[in-house]
């Protein structure tokens, strides 16, 4: 059997194992979306039809379990794309669609917050990505992004863009946002304001609010390992094919999210936020300012003075925060598809993907995917990588170069930059250096004023002296066993020259024969 044969049963083999083991879960955990990074006080799951249970640290978390927490509990839940999701106290959501598969470069899901503050940061980069945050106003849309919010039943939505790019949709209209924008919606039939009509005092305090509320950042950057049955999971979970995902997804989606009952804990802390909606500052049909609006945000920028340097940190911190999530959740990864790869060959589809998604980090990838993979032709990594694995720099299969160029500067089929053939000799056997405008041929010299001998030219002879033409006169070289100047290459008399040696034969046969006489 063929070499190619035997990868592709591997690869099938290896779906189907990836899909057999999904298959002998029980329903309610049949997908795994992530693992519980961190656990405060009462945080319960819910998963379909399943009594409620307890969550604690290194915990799965399975497509469509709704997480709830306590009063004073925190939690954060790391998918197995090494985003993030934080949620406070008082909080309920869930996970209503999870779609990961590193081999494809896809990863989309959608979470659905019905209560609660939360912040999401992206990890691993795709190159078909997009994330989606659903509040009971609409759809916040997101790619390569930070995004934090509120979500009270008292108060407006409250949605904040650290990082990336988000589009806010609902049935009345849509909003873009960029980094460092804000917006509030009251309803789902509200039209989303645009970001640039949001008080900065109204958003610093928002934001002041989701801080004090959600885990600390040291969270994030000293979370918990996870143990090798986790990351081999993980990885098998992500190389099951996407649309087969989806359709996993898709037969138990459907089931309305659980009850929200009071108001929650956080119409006290969000004074401005609900002022400003009293005054109708959140409704983008209003052309110009009331005299009560005009008001309150005289009031609202004495109560918050440094409201604007609020905003900018959180953008500043927001930028930070998820170029840490990227890099380690590129190596998350990375991890658990090295524990489930087949076959050394998948482990460089998912390096190729990885690489053309995130090129500034392709040296990264390539030597965190050696690392990770623990197959027996593990060996096959580093003697030659799949097509389409080429690193910036690298050669590839043949000797050529990225960009198509060969080896020494070589082009495809031979040809040399400036139409120069291999072997340094130019079309019509034109020396390097072209022609000069007077017809005369260029002479190339060593800086030295030596010419290097070439390939097969003549070994000096003893007792030669070499000679060489500059400025009119024979300038001898140093030492008695010069070399031999190189063989001149044939090549035609410019037109002049033919011309004027034609001449200079006549006259030399006329004095011939005046000599005669």
């Amino acid at each position: 059997m063929s070499r190619r044969r035997l990868v592709c049963a591997a690869v099938i083999a290896g779906g189907w194992l990836a899909l057999q083991a999904l298959a002998d879960e029980p329903p309610a955990a049949s997908v795994d979306v992530g693992r519980s990074i961190f656990i405060a006080n009462d945080v319960d799951g819910r998963a379909g039809d399943a009594p409620p249970r307890r969550i604690a640290v290194n915990d799965d978390i399975v497509f469509e379990e709704d997480i709830t927490t306590g009063d004073a509990a925190k939690a954060v839940v790391e998918f197995r794309d090494g985003s993030t999701f934080e949620i406070g106290p008082d909080a309920v959501v869930r996970i209503d669609a999870f779609v990961f598969n590193p081999e494809e470069s896809t990863s989309h899901k959608t979470l659905n917050v019905t209560r609660g503050v939360f912040r999401y940061v992206s990890g691993y980069i795709a190159s078909d990505q997009e994330a989606q945050v659903k509040t009971p106003s609409g759809t916040m849309a997101i790619r390569g992004s930070v995004a934090a919010g509120i979500v009270d039943p008292a108060v407006p939505d409250f949605l904040f863009l650290g990082e990336g790019n988000a589009t806010f949709s609902n049935a009345a209209g849509s909003s873009a946002l960029q980094p460092g924008n804000a917006i509030a919606v009251p309803s789902p039939t509200t039209v989303p304001m645009a970001p640039d009509a949001m008080p900065a005092p109204v958003a610093a305090q928002a934001l002041q609010a989701i801080e004090r509320r959600l885990p600390p950042r040291s969270v994030l950057a000293n979370r918990p390992a996870a143990d090798e049955a986790w990351l081999k999971r993980a990885g098998a979970a992500d190389l099951v094919p996407a649309a087969e995902q989806q359709r996993l997804a898709a037969a138990g989606a459907g089931r309305p999210p659980p009850p929200v009952r009071g108001s929650g804990s956080l119409a006290g802390e969000l004074g401005l936020l609900a002022e400003a909606n009293r005054v109708n500052l959140f409704d983008r049909r209003q052309a110009a300012r009331t005299p009560e609006q005009t008001a309150f945000l005289a009031r609202a920028a004495r109560e918050m003075p440094r409201a604007r340097a609020t905003l900018r940190r959180a953008t500043i911190d927001a930028r930070a925060v998820h170029a840490a999530a990227v890099t380690r959740g590129t190596a998350f990864v990375l991890r658990g598809v090295g524990r489930a790869a087949p076959s050394a060959a998948v482990m460089q589809r998912v390096t190729a993907a990885s690489t053309r998604a995130n090129p500034g980090a392709a040296a990264a990838i390539s030597r965190q995917a050696g690392e990770a993979y623990r197959g027996a032709d593990r060996g096959e990594l580093s003697r030659g990588r799949g097509a389409g694995t080429e690193q910036p720099g690298e050669r590839r299969p043949g000797g050529q170069q990225p960009g198509g160029r060969q080896p020494g500067g070589q082009q495809p089929g031979g040809q040399r930059p400036g139409g120069q053939q291999p072997g340094g000799q130019r079309p019509g056997g034109q020396r390097p250096g072209g022609q000069r405008p007077n017809g005369q041929q260029h002479e190339a010299h060593s800086p030295n004023g030596v010419e290097h001998r070439r390939p097969g030219d003549q070994h000096p002879r003893p007792g030669v002296q070499r000679h060489e033409q500059r400025g009119g006169q024979q300038r001898r070289q140093p030492g008695g066993n010069a070399r031999q100047p190189a063989p001149q290459r044939s090549q035609a008399a410019p037109p002049q020259r033919q011309e004027r040696s034609q001449r200079d034969r006549g006259d030399q046969r006329r004095d011939g024969r005046r000599d005669e006489q």
